[in-house]
């Protein structure tokens, strides 16, 4: 009877490792960091001093109202290394994300993911915050969130 209990005891603790382990991902993906919650912005460039990374930083500063609206994060990868500059800080590597985007180089390019984590724009030139915003505020989820009031009309 002991024996039984034990060995009945052990198959259960055994079970129950199976099933947490079969239900955890083998490997998380960048885009868990932010789907379904967020925009990204990720602009990659292969240095600092880059002239279209800097061009880049200036065409969005001062739009960190109109990026929290709107559920975004800005992300510079700047000699392999990732690093949220705006919005929502996201916890993303460097290679994962180039990866992720299929990037196989380090020239400066610029990619917006929508919150279903599709490429919604990718530019090999700096883009402006309003062309950003326009963008984002023709898409079906962006207005259903204007609609709902959960951000801001317009901008």
């Amino acid at each position: 009877m002991i024996f039984t209990a034990a060995i009945r005891s052990g198959l259960a603790v055994v079970c129950a490792s199976v099933s947490f382990a079969a239900s955890a991902p083998l490997m998380a993906s960048p885009s868990d960091a932010w789907a379904w919650k967020h925009r990204v912005v990720v602009v990659f460039a292969p240095h600092k001093r880059d002239a279209s990374l800097t061009a880049q930083r200036t065409a969005l500063a001062g739009t960190g109202a109109h990026i929290a609206d709107r559920h975004m994060a800005v992300i510079e990868i700047v000699n392999g290394e990732a690093k949220t500059v705006m919005g929502t800080r996201l916890d993303v590597s460097a290679s994962g994300m180039k990866k992720f985007l299929r990037k196989n180089d380090d020239r400066f390019e610029v990619f917006l993911l929508g919150k279903d984590t599709g490429v919604k724009l990718r530019s090999t030139t700096p883009v402006t915050g309003d062309d950003l915003f326009s963008l984002i505020d023709t898409m079906p989820m962006r207005r259903q969130e204007m609609t709902a009031g959960s951000g801001a009309k317009g901008s």
